[in-house]
């Protein structure tokens, strides 16, 4: 039997299998779905909409309880308000019946009013119409005679219609009047109640909108969020603040703010707000909207660093402060470090990097101590004479060392020997630093050569000096010497402290801008320390030190104090230089010659050379190889060039630049390189010892920097990047310009320590640590730039002791021996500082009319009670009439528009000032004159009397002087009048005082101008 046939497979007419591909259409469609979903979810659950929400739930319990706290603080007051109200509620109440019969009849007024204003409007329209058709008839020609009466009717109508009206309106809001005091007193306590609650309600009404309620929730839910949420990436475009991406400057966009959500916010700032909920410090300097540097200006990451379009925590740069913080971020937030990131968030200590950016034209950044602190330590610690750095505050300096051409005259060289081994044990607050024994340098071997390079060093430095003679210095009296020193100014530029500290004087560092003077004694000898106090430019023509002029006894004394017996040191005395070790010396000679000569050739030359000639050759190599030429004037090195990396753009060096060695617990960033570095200058040589030759270790001395030091140094150093340095060649390109001129002024003031005496722009008085009295400290020298006169104060800097302008002071205006393009530059600096033009004097003239009245107000004031208005004597005294300067010398001195402004309001110009202020401030800007009503006065009859001769009417007289401008004027002419600067003015009233010659109008006494 034949098996029976099985039919083919019946195959659908496609390719696929429907089934199975709709299974994986569905799988696929749900992988889709989900991966969508987590998209949405990814980019909704952003992590700066956790700290917005939580932020504002903060916020909102801080409202919540300021306004619970001002409403126990209401309470008792709003207890007593609503009895008040109720009582006066009561009494309105008995008057109930009234104030309805009031109300009552001030409706019908007012129907009467709006019947008589119906009235009134129809009358109005019948003289329009009226004065129309006499119009016409006038045109025609025809008789106007009963149109003309009508129009005069109906004018009598319509007064008689506005009369009606007034009267009504004003009787019915008279009775309104009357009806609103019967209610009075409950509207006025409830006005009460109203003022009390504001600050209650409006404390409940900022938490009301804080709530987290339907419309939070649903602005802010996912796909919902582009209408108008709350929760939002706030941001700020910074135009002209710009980087470099890719070759290509852009704006920054700013969007720190996005998490640090109260940083520009006042009132997040006690101990128990926490960042990223904390508001910025210093918020009137720094992000606040009325600071200096606002917020939608200048951002945030222009000065801490960072990527500023980054929401994300990682992404935005943070630098962790230790190891454990950042392995806390690792685990709370994902954080890595930016590889690629130029410029991470500097962290705290370091954000004054970022002040350069902007102010890398200035010499000061103001409120900006640690930057200012850095600069000047830069300064003193000579580090530009290594490292150059292009900008402002270093370059045109000169060199932070003494001169060493003539050093043989000035000490021993057993002192110099002990001195280079290690300056801070001889000065402990020097700037000068240790070159020798240093870490990397400690092996026997190496101690040796060491030895051998200072004492070739000494031997350098005397075969190449000059050796001026000095003879002994007169017989002084070391305690007058004392207050010599504590009194005319030594004390504003030096301390004498064995135990001093650097640290301990910061950030006024300007009494360390002189060295330390212990033990003098056992450094110089008295006949050049005689010679040098009288006049330092005899032996250093380019020294910062100015001449006081000191009298020969004055100087005498002031070389016994310093050179008594307790300030010397028997281990820095009588020392004798320790012998060469011949081997060592010629070891090293020889590695130098071999540098630039054959073996065979090098050996041949030092053979050649004497005992003294080796020590010499070597302790010019070993000069060459510190750089110490960088900070000193040495003989033979007059064209050497620096020895140091340039630090110009060093905050924007890549960071696998720098070398960390084998040191593993040094943070690998630039702040921690570099002030690793500042502190322990030889640090990456450890575990190179045996890769390493003697000649190629570092060789960065140690200046014995405390962290803080180092820290202001860094702060400098990390802000020196491609666009400060940028910013520094735009600033320096306006020569002319206000900025330039006050860099240049500062760096003067810097250089001469004008600072150590003076106050300058808020900054100074360092002296005032010897000198308490505030009464005998130098002058603010707030207003300098408006009050004097350019060619003045020209000729004073050059010369103060032509003029005693403060007799009582004991510290003296030194003489400080300036160039006139010095001089020039410290005169542009304070003009441009008030926003004046220097030499340009206005021509000063006055009416005869002035002068009597100024003469009149200045008898009236007392002026000549502080201001001596007669010559002063030689050696003047503390006296009553010594407490200002003389006014003899105003025309010659001071700027004859300032004067009034001066007398009008002195705080204004320099707050704290002696000078009492005549005119009481009515509104902010605007001053009254006492001296009009001052006239009216019985003790004042004569003076009025005096004075109405020169006005048309007593009325005339009283409005000139209550007007403070004309005023202040007469009394700046009268003063003139008196020290000889009027043009062509009248003849001086009688009683006033002539007015003396310039040369008698000062005084030169024998210690000099003070």
């Amino acid at each position: 039997m034949t098996p029976p046939i099985t039919p083919p497979e019946k195959r659908p007419d496609r390719h696929y299998n429907f089934g199975r591909m709709n299974m994986w259409f569905a799988i696929s469609s749900l992988a889709l779905l989900a991966v969508t979903l987590w998209m949405v979810v990814a980019d909704y659950a952003q992590p700066w909409k956790r700290f917005q929400a939580e932020f504002r739930k903060l916020e909102r319990d801080k409202v919540v309880a300021e306004a619970k706290a001002e409403h126990e603080k209401i309470k008792p007051q709003l207890a007593q308000l609503e009895s008040e109200i109720a009582a006066a509620k009561k009494e309105v109440a008995g008057h109930r019946a009234e104030i309805e019969k009031l109300e009552a009849k001030a409706r019908d007024l007012k129907s009467q009013a709006d019947k008589a204003d119906g009235q009134w409007r129809s009358a109005k329209a019948k003289l329009d119409e009226a004065r129309f058709q006499l119009d016409v008839a006038l045109q025609a020609g025809q008789d106007s005679t009963a149109k003309a009466k009508r129009v005069q009717d109906e004018k009598k109508a319509l007064e008689n219609a506005k009369a009606d009206r007034e009267r009504l309106l004003a009787e019915r809001d008279k009775v309104l009047a009357e009806a609103a005091q019967r209610r009075a007193a409950v509207s006025a306590v409830e006005e009460k109640r109203k003022a009390l609650e504001s600050g209650y309600d409006g404390l409940q009404t900022r938490a009301a909108n804080l709530d987290k309620n339907i419309d939070y929730f649903l602005l802010n839910a996912p796909l919902m969020d582009f209408v108008r949420p709350s929760l939002q990436v706030q941001q700020a475009i910074l135009p002209g603040l710009t980087h470099n991406i890719n070759f290509t400057e852009i704006n920054r966009v700013d969007r720190c703010v996005t998490c640090h959500v109260a940083a520009n916010r006042p009132g997040f700032d006690g101990p128990e707000w926490k960042e990223p909920f904390r508001t910025h410090p210093n918020l009137d300097k720094f992000v606040g909207d009325g600071s200096p540097h606002p917020y939608t200006q200048y951002g945030c990451t222009v000065c801490h660093g960072g990527l500023d379009r980054a929401t994300d925590f990682s992404r935005a740069g943070h630098s962790p402060q230790s190891t454990e913080q950042a392995k806390e971020w690792e685990k709370k937030y994902g954080w890595k470090q930016q590889q690629f990131l130029e410029y991470p968030i500097m962290p705290a200590g370091m954000t004054e990097a970022g002040c350069a950016t902007c102010h890398a034209g200035g010499v000061w950044t103001p409120a900006s101590e640690t930057q200012d602190v850095g600069r000047e330590l830069i300064t003193h610690m000579g580090c530009y004479g290594c490292h150059p750095m292009n900008y402002p505050s270093y370059t045109g300096l000169r060199k932070a060392g003494p001169s060493l051409l003539r050093i043989a005259g000035k000490t021993n060289p057993g002192w110099a020997y002990k001195w280079i081994e290690a300056p801070r044990n001889f000065h402990p607050t020097t700037f000068m630093p240790h070159f020798f024994y240093q870490e990397n340098t400690q092996t026997p071997a190496n101690k040796v050569r060491q030895a051998v390079e200072i004492r070739t060093i000494v031997d350098y430095l005397w075969a190449n000096s000059e050796r001026p003679q000095y003879p002994p210095a007169p017989a002084g009296d070391p305690a007058n010497g004392k207050k010599v020193f504590e009194s005319v100014g030594c004390a504003g530029c030096h301390i004498l402290d064995g135990n001093a500290k650097r640290d301990d004087f910061y950030p006024k560092i300007n009494r360390l801008h002189g060295p330390n003077l212990v033990r003098t004694g056992s450094k110089v000898s008295s006949g050049w320390l005689y010679a040098w106090v009288k006049n330092p430019k005899q032996y250093f023509p380019d020294t910062n030190m100015p001449n006081l002029r000191l009298t020969d006894q004055e100087a005498a004394d002031v070389v016994a104090y310093l050179t008594s017996p307790s300030n010397h040191d028997p281990k820095y005395e009588n020392l004798a230089l320790p012998a060469v070790d011949g081997k060592v010396r010629d070891e090293l000679a020889l590695a130098y010659l071999e540098n630039i000569n054959s073996v065979d050739a090098s050996r041949a030359k030092l053979a050649a050379m004497k005992e003294t000639d080796r020590n010499v050759y070597l302790g010019q190599q070993t000069i060459t190889k510190y750089g110490c030429y960088g900070c000193h004037d040495i003989k033979g090195f007059e064209e050497a060039k620096p020895i140091g990396t340039e630090l110009t753009q060093e905050g924007s060096k890549p960071m696998h630049q720098f070398d960390f060695g084998h040191i593993h617990d040094v943070p690998h960033s630039r702040h921690d390189w570099i002030q690793t570095k500042v502190m322990r200058p030889r640090i990456w040589d450890e575990g190179k010892e045996k890769v390493k030759d003697y000649n190629e270790l570092l060789k960065m001395p140690n200046f014995g920097a405390s962290e803080r030091e180092a820290r202001a140094i860094t702060a400098n150093v990390v802000g020196f990047t491609k666009e400060t340095a940028a910013a520094a060649r735009k600033a320096g390109s306006s020569d002319g310009s206000r900025m330039a001129a006050m860099a240049e002024g500062r760096k003067l003031i810097t250089r001469f320590n004008c600072q150590g005496c003076h106050l300058i722009e808020g900054q100074g008085h360092a002296i005032q640590q010897v000198i308490q009295d505030p009464a005998m400290l130098p002058p603010n020298l707030a207003a300098e730039g408006a009050r004097v006169q350019a060619d003045w104060l020209f000729g004073y800097l050059h010369d103060p002791s032509r003029v005693r302008m403060r007799p009582w002071l004991t510290a003296r205006m030194p003489t400080f021996g300036f160039t006139d393009e010095q001089a020039n530059t410290i005169v542009g600096y304070f003009a441009a500082r008030e926003r004046q033009k220097p030499f340009i004097s206005q021509e000063a003239t006055a009416q005869a009319r002035d002068l009597a009245v100024g003469q009149v107000v200045f008898n009236m004031f007392q002026c000549g009670k502080c201001h001596p208005s007669g010559p002063v004597a030689p050696g003047g005294s503390a006296t009553a009439g010594d407490l200002a300067p003389s006014l003899l010398l105003a025309s010659h001195r001071l700027r004859h528009d300032w004067v009034p402004s001066w007398v009008k309001n002195p705080q204004g110009w320099i707050p704290g000032t002696r000078m009492p202020s005549f005119f009481p401030e009515t509104k902010p800007g605007e001053f009254m004159s006492p001296v009009g009503m001052a006239m009216d006065s019985p003790a004042y009859a004569a003076q009025k009397q005096q004075l109405l001769p020169y006005f048309s009417s007593e009325a005339e007289m009283k409005a000139y002087l209550s007007d403070t401008d004309k005023v202040t004027a007469a009394l700046r002419d009268h003063i003139w009048k008196i020290s000889g600067g009027l043009n062509g003015a009248p003849p001086a009233a009688e009683g006033g005082t002539a007015a003396p010659s310039p040369a008698t109008s000062v005084s030169a006494g024998a210690a000099g101008g003070r």
